[in-house]
């Protein structure tokens, strides 16, 4: 039986959008694991929707290459592909350079509030290894600095585009111990270079904080071989 992790529809959602967002979510936050299988009868049984939205869910979900379907056998939670990785972050090493060197250079008062508190936050829930919403803050601080850069849409582009390396980095927070630990530490370091304008801290620690994930691919390869392709 499939779990799904369900929340409230959103002012105005139609059901077809909520589908989509819910299987979403749940397969980028790896409550549904590559390789599971799936079905629309299920799915849309879980979710109290009838079948048509589930399936129009699935056509875009297999679009975005997180769901397969095998003719005869069904449909499956994409496995994690290593290759989109690595050259996903060529893509995002280059623009999260080119952002920090410009965030260092200025970034506006509001949005070094926000910065800020979000880092607050983060470190609440380093106390208490709450590491979804984690996950979720360190995210809003990239879209933070991205939108403090008028770059917004070139954030909300590749997170459109990096589908594998989020679910690499959700494998990799909840795989470590320290893992939560050390991203924290990186992220103060990034909001450090930003306040005091020191773009060669700032190039030096978003690089490192990009590669960091591709330096752990083997090893969680080692450890969750049937989630890999």
């Amino acid at each position: 039986m499939t779990t799904l992790t369900l929340s409230l529809f959103k002012e105005n959602e139609s059901v077809r959008e909520y589908a989509y967002r819910t299987l979403r979510e749940n397969i980028l936050k790896l409550k549904l694991k590559p390789g599971d299988k799936i079905s629309e009868k299920e799915i849309s049984d879980t979710l109290s929707i009838s079948r048509t939205p589930v399936r129009e869910a699935f056509i875009r979900l297999s679009q975005e290459q997180l769901l397969e379907v095998l003719p005869q056998r069904g449909t499956y939670i994409s496995k994690i592909n290593t290759s989109q990785i690595a050259e996903f972050r060529f893509l995002r090493v280059t623009l999260e350079q080119a952002v920090m060197k410009l965030a260092c250079e200025k970034f506006p008062p509001e949005y070094q509030q926000k910065i800020i508190d979000c880092l607050e936050e983060q470190s609440t829930c380093v106390k208490i290894k709450n590491y979804s919403r984690f996950f979720e803050l360190d995210n809003g601080m990239h879209s933070i600095i991205f939108s403090g850069c008028e770059k917004p849409n070139i954030w909300q582009l590749m997170q459109n585009t990096n589908l594998n390396y989020i679910r690499s980095r959700v494998l990799d927070l909840h795989s470590k111990n320290n893992e939560i630990d050390l991203l924290f530490t990186q992220h103060q370091q990034i909001v450090e270079a930003i306040l005091n304008h020191d773009s060669i801290l700032g190039n030096k620690i978003i690089t490192e904080h990009i590669n960091k994930v591709i330096g752990d691919i083997e090893e969680l390869k080692t450890i969750y071989p049937d989630f890999f392709e």
